[in-house]
C-alpha cells in the first residue's frame, strides 16, 4: 500500500486494500478469455470485471487501473 500511495494514480482511481487483486481479476479475465478464443473453446468472451475505462461520448480520457484491452490484444 505504501508503494501504491507513492505512485497514486489520481483522485478518481484511489488506492485501497485489494487493489492488486482487482487488477489481477480484471486483467486475468481478459487474458484467459483471449486464450479460450484462440484455442477455439468459445466464440464469444465477456469479462464483466474488465473494461472499466473512463470512456465518454466524445473522448477517452483514460483507463481505470488496468489497460486490459491492450493486454487482450497482445
Amino acid at each position: 500500500m505504501k508503494r501504491l500511495e507513492q505512485i497514486n494514480v489520481g483522485d478518481d482511481c484511489p488506492v485501497f486494500d485489494g487493489l492488486y487483486s482487482l487488477c489481477q481479476t480484471s486483467a486475468g479475465g481478459f487474458v484467459g478469455g483471449v486464450v479460450n478464443l484462440n484455442n477455439g473453446s468459445c466464440d464469444v468472451v465477456v469479462n464483466w470485471a474488465g473494461g472499466l475505462h473512463h470512456a465518454k461520448r466524445r473522448g477517452a480520457p483514460g483507463f481505470f487501473y488496468v489497460n486490459d484491452i491492450v493486454l487482450a490484444i497482445l
